[in-house]
Formats: C-alpha cells, structure tokens, sequence
C-alpha cells in the first residue's frame, strides 16, 4: 500500500513539473517573458472586425406612378422601389409608417422634371434623396432611421 502510494505521488510531481515547464517555456508563466533564443510573439491581435448582417430588401409595392412636367406637356413617370436594409427591425418600422413614407416619395417624384431625372447621375441623385426622406420619417416616427439604399427595379418615362 506503502509502495503505491509513492508512485501515486511520484506522478503528481512528475505531471506538476510538466505543466510547469511547459507554462515556463511558452511564457505563460513569470511576466510572459520567452525564454532567449524563441521566437518573439507576434503583435497584439486585434478584435475581430464587427460582422456586418446581409443586406434585407423590402419592396414597395405597388409601383409609384406620377405626372411629371416636360415644358408644356405632361409626362408619367413610373417607378418600382425596393429599400435596402440591415437591421431586422427596420422591416416592421417600415410598415408602421409606410402611408407616410409612400405620401413622402409621391411629393418628391411628382416635384421632378422629365430633365432633372434624364441621366445617371440624376437618378443616382433621386435615389440619395429617397434614403433621406424615408430615414427622416422613420427617424421622426420610430427614433431611428436605418435604409441604407434605395434601388430602382422599373424606371420608365412615358
């Protein structure tokens, strides 16, 4: 009994200098400092960038449909939206405030000439101005905006 004892004790101490040493030489152990002659550790690392959702599109249905002014004649302008967004909520925020939101971008479209919506530039321009006035009312009425882009599935002048 006597005898197993001392092995039993013999293995603690063998399996304590192990650990030890092993703490000792990846300097883990007395102020983090390796042993001369290891490699020196690499730069802090730093925290992992912040993972950015997938993107969530939310359709405006139906399509807006205005009268535009071309010099003396009127022209329609038809419109299919889908708004860009993150944040999960911003879905159901949206649908709380969509008369408001539908109200704000039919005064803005039916404000455009046929020439202040003719090129790329100008649509892209529309399309800044939409984000602003959708995160305003959503800002206004929820406490926070959260559309991020406003993409254009059907664009025709007629």
């Amino acid at each position: 009994m006597k005898k197993m004892l001392m092995i039993g004790v013999g293995v603690v101490v063998l399996l304590a200098a192990a650990i030890g040493g092993t703490l000792f030489v990846t300097g883990s152990l007395g102020g983090g400092h390796a042993p001369e002659g290891a490699p020196a550790s690499a730069a802090p690392v730093a925290p992992p960038a912040p993972v950015v959702a997938d993107p969530v599109y939310f359709p405006m249905e139906p399509a807006f449909t205005v009268n535009i002014e071309d010099g003396f004649a009127t022209r329609f302008l038809q419109v299919e939206i889908n708004l860009m967004y993150r944040d999960t909520s911003t879905g159901d925020r949206l649908s709380k405030v969509m008369p408001h939101i539908r109200n704000d971008i039919l005064m803005l479209l039916s404000a455009k000439t046929r020439e202040a919506i003719s090129t790329p530039e100008a649509r892209e321009a529309l399309q800044a101005e939409l984000v602003a006035s959708i995160n305003a009312v959503l800002s206004e009425n929820t406490g926070r905006g959260g559309v991020e882009a406003v993409y254009f599935t059907k664009f025709v002048v007629q």
